[in-house]
């Protein structure tokens, strides 16, 4: 039986995971910084008077708070002219940009540099504030959401303007309910009076969310010790309504028109419970009393659809296009007309209207699902289809084209149009009670048309109803079987396994749970599905049939050299050579794979050659693809990265289906990485993740910490301990055991005047790594000229072996030695480190 499914995506994944390139962090040399460029220069004497700026806004000398400001803004804006990619200048301008409100300045400025330093928080808070001062949230949020994850103290106005947004305008709760509990997590004691805004924001999260006890407390704590507030209350009662409390919600907004009767939004809202609680006449004295307060659209839209329940579609008519002339354009309106004008049986001026209304542009959804419904109801069934297809084009993401599109179908008795409809609708939205409804009676009608014409359901119908009859062993056998065919793997396993543990089961049964099994990626269980088949196998045919899937299993299991060695010798099954041939390329393109990992590229070419050899389908097919992949992710190990870079972008050119979106962008990233070329290799790892894909976590946090750890060593060089600190903290936070990462940064802290703190660090390191001896005795000879223990620390460094510069470390030691009259003694050997780090020296 030959396996179908292509290649595991996160095995292809695997395939960059090159533990030996991401390989060791380098030791660092220690040097002076730099002198001060003209910008850096710029830049201190800004901050120098942003200081000053602040001193006097707090003593309340605004005159010259705004003065300094200003000077600050100008020398930061100069420094950033001078170099247009400083982040301390940028910083600096979007700073002080913020004090001044300067938010079209901060934006411009800062956009550039933010692009080219996607991570530096200093950028992204005055640049998202800024931007959504300006009302551009689609860029504005984006930015912010990256400061909220960060959750500093500092960057607190943050939460409250993301708590805000997703409130009030897109309508996210559980987004809400985060922001805002940050916020009030991290708030200082002092602003905590104005809370109240803050948990009637919270109530409305909760509401969205349709957490009715949560929203019902928040709106609590925000009124409580406050005079009554109408949003608030009308907060409560939208809480109950979630509950279901309608009598409860409809009385407390009663009494809310009794203390507040000119407050337009709470009749309005009594007058639409009153509605659905099928309460026209009592809707009807809200809708009056709602007139008479203003004659607003509102008002004469909640009295229009007290007419249309009351059935009085002529004065309904009346009243909505009483909206339309108020508020020209109403959408709400516009359909309402349209229902209005049907019911009177004007199916024709209702079809006119909403037409006229669509092209004269009101491009709701609401209004074209109207359109096409009324178009069906008069019997024009192919302007209905057309309409709804429209709908379909305008929320491709949503059930209601489909649905509507069902209805249609159904009209006029297209069941397989009709099931395809409904099917739709419940891929989109699973849980949909209608769509569900009508899909099970679109197919009893299709069902008896098939019955009446003689056609017989397909084979996975009738097998499903057959073994609901009928739980035999044989029968959940082929019913697997069709499944598997089919490439239902997981409904095919949960049918084997039940038919295992019926009697009279076969060793068939047991090789067939085993495909299932590993179609569901349990290629554990899969192995021990195989395991149980042969035993039961009846002759060697049937044990050549068990070990092609054993084959498979070991593959997924990471048993590579194993699986080779089945696949190499199927045994005398047809079905087995079919198994062997279809998998032995796959399977030496999974050993190059795991010698990528280990980083053996010599080792990986030659299995893809290997796999070639075997057949791959030519170039331009999915495997050879593949094969071709492979070998170029080996040729960059191998430094050979032109043909690299070649093979990769023909073998992702157009991309393949065993790609994930982002395959291009990790490679291209690992290549730039290999080539040394950082700040390429990051801007490219930052396009490829900026939608994260689960499975490639790990793969990206390993490689996010290379590059932080290259960076560092960069800095290091160039003496920009700043860099290398930042650097060195951030890729210990992806890997805080790393003790090559503790001991450089160590190093950073000893050139940053903290030797005492480097030196805890290489005692506590010592046995760890070798390069904490060397340079304890550094220390010890050139800061605390401690000749004897600077000896020690040499005979210790000596001692462990296979250091790279033992020859020079040798000669010190001897030196001392000599100029001191010190004698040779013999150090403790210190146990094997693994730890990797280059040597540093004074």
């Amino acid at each position: 039986m030959s396996r179908s499914s292509r290649p595991s995506v996160r095995r292809l994944v695997a395939a960059l995971v090159v533990a030996q390139s991401l390989g060791g962090t380098a030791a660092l040399a220690q040097y002076r910084p730099p002198p001060m460029t003209e910008s850096q220069r710029l830049v201190r004497e800004a901050e120098a008077a942003q200081v000053d700026a602040s001193s006097a806004a707090t003593s309340g000398d605004k005159k010259r708070a705004e003065a300094r400001y200003r000077k600050a803004l100008e020398l930061f804006e100069k420094a950033l002219a001078e170099d247009p990619g400083s982040v301390p200048a940028a910083a600096g301008v979007g700073a002080v940009g913020l004090s001044l409100q300067e938010h079209e300045l901060v934006a411009a400025r800062l956009a550039p540099v933010y692009a080219a330093h996607s991570d530096a928080l200093e950028l992204a808070y005055p640049l998202g504030i800024s931007l959504f001062k300006l009302k551009r949230y689609e860029e504005a949020v984006p930015v912010l959401r990256q400061v909220s994850a960060a959750g500093q103290p500092e960057h607190l106005l943050v939460h409250y303007y993301l708590g805000n947004y997703y409130a009030l305008l897109s309508q996210q709760g559980d987004e809400a309910v985060a922001e805002l509990q940050a916020y009030l997590a991290l708030r200082p004691e002092k602003i905590a009076g104005n809370d109240f805004q803050i948990h009637e924001l919270l109530g409305r999260g909760h509401l969205l969310r349709n957490d009715p006890a949560a929203a019902r407390e928040s709106f609590e704590r925000a009124q409580a010790g406050r005079p009554e507030s109408v949003s608030l209350q009308m907060g409560l009662g939208a809480a109950m309504e979630l509950e279901g409390r309608m009598p409860e919600a409809m009385a407390l907004l009663e009494g809310l028109t009794a203390r507040f009767p000119r407050v337009p939004e709470v009749r309005e809202r009594l007058g639409r419970l009153l509605l659905e609680s099928n309460d026209p006449p009592g809707a009807e004295v809200q809708a009056r009393a709602l007139v008479s307060l203003g004659g607003t659209p509102a008002a004469h839209l909640l009295l229009g659809d007290v007419r249309m329940a009351q059935g009085r579609p002529a004065e309904a008519e009346t009243e909505y296009r009483e909206v339309l002339r108020l508020a020209p354009g109403d959408v709400g309106a516009q359909i309402s007309v349209g229902m209005a004008l049907q019911k009177q049986g004007r199916n024709e001026e209702a079809i006119s209207f909403l037409e006229g209304a669509v092209q004269s542009g009101a491009n709701s959804l609401e209004l074209w699902s109207t359109l096409g419904s009324v178009n069906r109801r008069a019997g024009r069934y192919a302007r209905a289809v057309e309409v709804h297809r429209r709908v379909v084009e305008m929320a491709p993401q949503r059930a209601v084209g489909h649905l509507l599109l069902g209805a249609d179908h159904f009209a006029t008795g297209q069941w397989d149009l009709t099931i395809d409809d409904y099917a739709q609708a419940l891929k989109l939205e699973p849980e949909h009670a209608g769509a569900k409804t009508w899909l099970a009676r679109a197919l009893a009608h299709r069902a008896r048309d098939r019955a009446g014409s003689g056609r017989v359901d397909d084979a996975v119908r009738d097998l499903r109803r057959a073994f609901d009859l009928e739980r035999s062993s044989a029968m959940a056998r082929r019913l697997g079987a069709a499944l598997l065919q089919q490439g239902s793997h997981t409904e095919a396993r949960k049918v084997l396994e039940q038919g295992v543990q019926l009697p009279e089961t076969a060793w068939r049964d047991h090789l067939l749970l085993g495909y299932a099994r590993l179609g569901t990626g349990a290629a554990k269980e899969a192995f021990a599905a195989f395991e149980q088949a042969g035993k039961m196998a009846p002759d060697s045919a049937a044990l050549s049939d068990v070990s092609a899937g054993l084959a498979l299993a070991e593959l997924e299991l990471g048993q590579v050299d194993a699986a080779l060695k089945r696949l190499s010798e199927p045994g005398a099954s047809k079905r087995a050579m079919e198994v062997a041939r279809a998998n032995l390329s796959r399977a030496h393109l999974r050993r190059a794979f795991a010698r990528l990992e280990a980083g053996d590229g010599a080792g990986a070419r030659q299995d893809v050659e290997a796999a070639e050899r075997a057949g791959v389908g030519g170039g331009s097919s999915e495997l050879g693809r593949l094969a071709s992949f492979t070998k170029a992710l080996a040729q960059a190990q191998e430094g050979r990265f032109g043909d690299a870079s070649a093979g990769l972008k023909r073998s992702l050119t157009p991309m393949p289906d065993w790609a994930r979106p982002n395959t291009r962008q990790l490679a291209d990233a690992f290549v730039l990485y290999l080539k040394d070329q950082l700040p390429q290799s990051r801007r490219a790892l930052t396009l490829a993740t900026k939608r994260p894909i689960p499975e490639q976590a790990q793969w990206t946090a390993n490689f996010t910490s290379a590059l932080y750890r290259r960076e560092a060593e960069r800095a290091y060089a160039t003496g920009n301990m700043r860099v290398a600190e930042k650097a060195l903290k951030a890729a210990l936070a992806l890997s805080p055991d790393n003790v090559a990462l503790q001991h450089n940064l160590a190093c950073v802290a000893y050139r940053g005047n903290k030797a005492a703190d480097a030196v805890a660090t290489w005692q506590r390191l010592e046995g760890s790594i070798p390069q904490a001896t060397l340079n304890l005795g550094i220390d010890a000879q050139e800061r605390r000229h401690n000749v004897g223990e600077a000896v020690d620390a040499y005979r210790r460094y000596l001692a462990a072996g296979g250091a790279t510069r033992a020859a020079s470390v040798r000669e010190w030691k001897d030196r001392l030695q000599m100029i001191y009259g010190l004698n040779e003694a013999a150090s403790p050997s210190p146990a094997p480190s693994s730890a990797t780090a280059s040597e540093t020296t004074p």
